[in-house]
């Protein structure tokens, strides 16, 4: 991102030029063999029909320090499944595909439905379930995760990601991505530009919650690439909604101090699927999206409907912060649509509305156990889930 500024309380981990005289690809492949890793994609069917998919198994065949690549394919069919395991047959490495609704994994959960109720499909409940996999197979350092639309996809995204847990002479256990998002139609990213960042500043001035200082610390706080160890993977509760990244982040800043946290730039410039705003449906895109994440991040704060002004304070900050938007945008040759940003605003603000009523009314699901407690109420549940997935990558 060009700078090398420390504004904490998090470390930022740079890309700085010219950095390193052994390239930083043979340092992690060294420092993986006394720590191995693993990554996990959540995808959807669907996404394999799209250009990113294919991009990025492409690009993964450069990617050999990693000791297993594990996709998680949510709302697949018997057909699906047999389509990412011979798509990640080509791969250099070890891979498995997790998939949730297989007749050797349903039956696992169902058994244990009194204990613990995984709910319906959703990223969320996909990549606790894959944890789970990990976990109990074990013998990993660290777990990366990232999507599978990126369209912009290079093989430094998981280098960078798992670099900094890595390194023999660093003591980090969690690393969050951060990235620039641009389009050609201006710039991307309208949910942390436009609602996380100015809410966030405000709650973080005026809560007293280590968690939302570390939030708000964060350059990307919905990036969906990050890393962490193992044995911090078994202590975090797994959001099942759009509030996945923030409600992880929450966990880990609760568990963490910030010396052990750190943010990493992934690359020049990051795309994928955009969302519609969908202004007048609150149950679809990024209006859905922003109620959810406004909810999770309202939820650590400790407020509720009771605070009436939050809203209106929220969309005094926001538009505050269009002209330094602008600014970028058009310094950079970038088209701007002023009124356009001020509509999304708009719509945030009446999410957050939403989004209060909903944690007054106890509306928000409550995210899936972290593993160390669920394996304490359901004693063997890793090791099923292991034994399932491995019968069907077998029977595949």
């Amino acid at each position: 991102m060009g700078d090398f500024w420390q504004h904490g309380p998090v470390i930022t981990i740079h890309r700085l030029p010219g950095a390193g005289k052994v390239p930083l690809a043979d340092r992690v492949r060294e420092w993986a063999r006394e720590k191995p890793l693993a990554l996990l994609i959540p995808a959807l069917a669907a996404e394999m029909d799209g250009p990113a998919f294919h991009l990025i198994l492409e690009e993964l065949k450069s990617v050999d320090y990693v000791a297993e690549v594990i996709l998680v394919l949510g709302r697949a069919t018997r057909e699906d499944f047999g389509r990412a395991k011979n798509a990640l047959a080509k791969l250099p490495v070890r891979s498995t595909v997790v998939w949730p609704e297989s007749d050797h994994l349903l039956p696992v959960f169902e058994s244990a439905k009194d204990r613990v109720d995984i709910g319906p499909p959703g990223k969320g409940r996909d990549v606790w379930i894959a944890l789970g996999y990990l976990l109990g197979e074990g013998g990993f350092h660290a777990v990366g995760l990232h999507d599978a639309d990126i369209v912009t996809y290079t093989p430094e995204i998981p280098l960078r990601l798992f670099s900094p847990l890595i390194h023999p002479d660093l003591n980090l256990s969690f690393c969050k991505g951060y990235y620039a998002r641009v389009s050609d139609s201006g710039l991307a990213g309208r949910v942390t530009r436009l609602l996380v960042a100015p809410l966030l500043f405000l709650l973080a001035r005026e809560g007293s919650s280590p968690a939302l200082r570390t939030m708000a610390a964060m350059r990307y706080v919905l990036s969906g690439e990050f890393s962490l160890t193992s044995e911090l993977g078994k202590r975090i509760p797994i959001p099942r909604d759009w509030g996945l990244e923030v409600g992880i982040l929450s966990a880990v800043a609760a568990i963490l101090p910030p010396e052990r946290i750190c943010q990493a730039d992934l690359c020049d410039n990051y795309e994928h699927k955009h969302q519609d705003l969908s202004p007048k449906d609150k149950f679809r895109g990024l209006n859905r999206m922003a109620t959810e994440v406004s909810a999770n991040i309202l939820r650590e704060a400790g407020i509720s409907g009771t605070v009436a002004d939050l809203p209106e304070r929220y969309r005094e900050k926001a538009l505050l912060m269009i002209p330094a938007f602008r600014a970028d945008a058009l310094a950079n040759g970038l088209p701007y649509d002023e009124e356009k940003e001020k509509a999304t605003v708009k719509t945030f603000s009446r999410a957050l509305e939403e989004a209060m009523g909903l944690l007054e009314k106890g509306g928000i699901i409550a995210p899936l156990p972290p593993w160390n407690e669920t394996e304490k109420l359901i004693p063997g549940l890793t090791d099923a889930i292991v034994e399932a997935v491995k019968r069907d990558n077998k029977a595949g």
